[in-house]
């Protein structure tokens, strides 16, 4: 008889194991998502760097304008999420993604080895490398051969995409970094360097809004995807926003956006 309920306890006991193991799983959640937090909370937070006509933050009643602000805001209400704007820099956007600064960031160009620490949406637009002159010497720097020259002073923003990736094909160049698109485009009113180094879009709205300078576009043609970053592990959130990217490229209201912002050289 004791032999018998030996075997019975024995044999009850893995089921009692698994029934309390089956119960912590039951009661362990899964980690929610940042799409599904964002979606519940009907708030995202945008990493926003001062780069027009990327972004621009009216100092007067703080709101944020620019192409990554319209998309942003093209792309989430359309699900009832609103969009609160962080300020960050690029060369520490994505250290803010990882800290949980906030959520994406856009304008942030895809590169190998971004990728290694932070998640991108698909292809937002191409963004093409250009220069800018306020002298006549930049019109015989049509050519990117003719750039890479100790005789040519460029200025460019520290930690962007587009300088670290000039500089790698530009090594000859003689290069003034600084924080800011502002700081850059002074280093060439002031006569300090003969060009400025940035995207089409940046200096295409200097241009148009100085009435100033001559844009030259140097072949051959080298341009930059044009990206919204987010953590890497948010992989819902991705998937979601390729689908509403591809949605209003096909629908046309991208195209309308950095159309607005962008005039050809």
């Amino acid at each position: 008889m004791n032999r018998a309920r030996f075997l019975a306890g024995a044999m009850l006991a893995p089921l009692g194991a698994s029934g309390l193991i089956g119960s912590a799983q039951a009661q362990t959640a899964p980690a929610q998502g940042d799409l599904q937090r964002i979606v519940a909370e009907k708030l995202v937070r945008v990493g926003a760097v001062e780069a027009f006509p990327h972004y621009r933050r009216d100092l007067r009643t703080g709101s944020w304008t620019g192409i990554m602000p319209e998309i942003a805001e093209l792309l989430f209400t359309t699900i009832g999420v609103r969009c609160e704007y962080v300020t960050t820099e690029w060369g520490t956007a994505a250290a803010g993604l990882q800290s949980r600064r906030f959520d994406i960031v856009g304008g942030f160009n895809a590169t190998p080895q971004r990728a290694l620490a932070v998640g991108f949406s698909d292809i937002v637009a191409q963004s093409r490398l250009a220069l800018l002159g306020l002298t006549d010497k930049v019109t015989g720097l049509r050519e990117w051969s003719a750039v890479n020259a100790s005789s040519v002073r460029i200025a460019a923003v520290d930690g962007a995409s587009t300088t670290r990736l000039a500089q790698g094909f530009l090594p000859n160049a003689a290069w003034t970094l600084v924080r800011t698109n502002d700081a850059m485009t002074l280093e060439m009113e002031s006569g300090r360097v003969d060009v400025v180094l940035s995207n089409e879009p940046t200096l295409s709205q200097y241009r148009t809004q100085r009435r100033r300078g001559t844009l030259v576009i140097p072949t051959p043609h080298r341009a930059q995807p044009v990206n919204f970053g987010m953590r890497i592990d948010s992989t819902d959130l991705q998937r979601w926003m390729n689908v509403a990217i591809e949605y209003f490229r096909i629908e046309g209201t991208l195209d309308e956006i950095w159309s607005k912002y962008v005039t050809p050289a």
